[in-house]
């Protein structure tokens, strides 16, 4: 006998997702107790699809899957079921909108091993361009923070700033 999927009531989603956002912000924010964040990775490292040894910056991206996976059951006309997103962060820089510092910039990010994307960059304001570079570190991970410092100093170094980042 095969077992029969079972539907759960709209505010049951809703609950749960609620409760998924809230931790993987929180988690994204690194604010959440480390002993929480301990129990979770071996909860879903235990009995769930992650890995041994997976990192928590890999616990918040598997807590975004399943943020777009709950997403995709509460609604009927979402699209296809969510495949994992890239496990990558964009990092954004607004710099100053002068050929040299631009050119030199995206060199240094694909020196450090950026993957500069094209479709990223745009003009935050008329004298400024912002510069998209992804990465394989995942917040809240210690490498993502490194990844931070060391971009605001590129930025700064051409005159511009970081400007945050993205899934």
């Amino acid at each position: 006998m095969e077992p029969q999927s079972r539907a759960l009531p709209t505010s049951d989603l809703e609950a749960i997702f609620g409760v998924l956002v809230t931790v993987h912000g929180e988690l994204t924010a690194d604010e959440l107790q480390p002993d929480l964040v301990r129990r979770l990775l071996r909860r879903l490292t235990d009995h769930g699809p992650l890995p041994a040894g997976a990192s928590t910056g890999e616990l918040n991206a598997l807590l975004a899957d399943l943020c777009q996976r709950m997403h995709w059951a509460m609604s009927a006309d979402y699209g296809d079921y969510p495949e994992p997103r890239p496990r990558r962060t964009t990092y954004y820089l607004d710099i100053p909108d002068e050929a040299e510092a631009v050119d030199a910039c995206m060199a240094a990010l694909t020196d450090l091993g950026g993957e500069v994307s094209f479709q990223g960059i745009e003009r935050p304001s008329p004298n400024r361009r912002q510069l998209a570079a992804a990465f394989p570190d995942l917040p809240p991970d210690p490498s993502h923070h490194a990844r931070i410092a060391q971009l605001s100093s590129l930025a700064s170094r051409y005159g511009g700033r970081f400007a945050g980042f993205g899934g």
